[in-house]
């Protein structure tokens, strides 16, 4: 079967990240997230549980047990370790796919969304490319592996 073109624009950074320090472990992005009336804001369904796979500069990907439509708006609640906050993030799906499943947890759905909100600021004038690191960056990125960098410096302190 031929290989579908790419179609991402930003580079995407996995968020199932090892950490090296003077010893290892793994850090899981936990994401709740849950269906927005995309006019008025309003929930329309409770939350539900996912594990975030990687971000861009304008999108995140999660596992979950549930498939969604091209066109839900959602809204985020991404735990980062040893954070006392979740960031929240609104956006749209923009494709939900099944994914490997896992005997124990059922059927699995991989999800994309483009992300129009990161703690209530907007996302798309904050997408630039950084001169210095050669890389694209936006609020989206610095929401969250902002976070890892700060993460890594507490453990190297230690």
């Amino acid at each position: 079967m031929p290989e579908a073109p790419e179609k991402r624009k930003y580079e995407r950074y996995n968020t199932e990240l090892k950490l090296y320090f003077d010893r290892s472990f793994e850090v899981e992005t936990k994401v709740k997230y849950q269906l927005l009336d995309k006019q008025n804001d309003k929930p329309l369904s409770r939350k539900y549980a996912a594990l975030s796979k990687n971000v861009s500069a304008e999108g995140l990907s999660f596992l979950a047990s549930q498939q969604l439509n091209p066109g839900d708006y959602l809204h985020l609640e991404v735990y980062l370790p040893t954070a006392t906050k979740p960031v929240h993030m609104e956006g749209e799906v923009r494709w939900s796919n099944p994914a490997a499943a896992d005997k124990r947890e059922g059927p699995m759905f991989q999800t994309g969304v483009l992300l129009t909100k990161v703690n209530g600021e907007a996302v798309d004038p904050t997408i630039h490319f950084d001169k210095k690191y050669q890389v694209s960056w936006s609020n989206v990125l610095e929401s969250v592996l902002g976070h890892f960098k700060d993460l890594a410096k507490k453990n190297i302190k230690k």
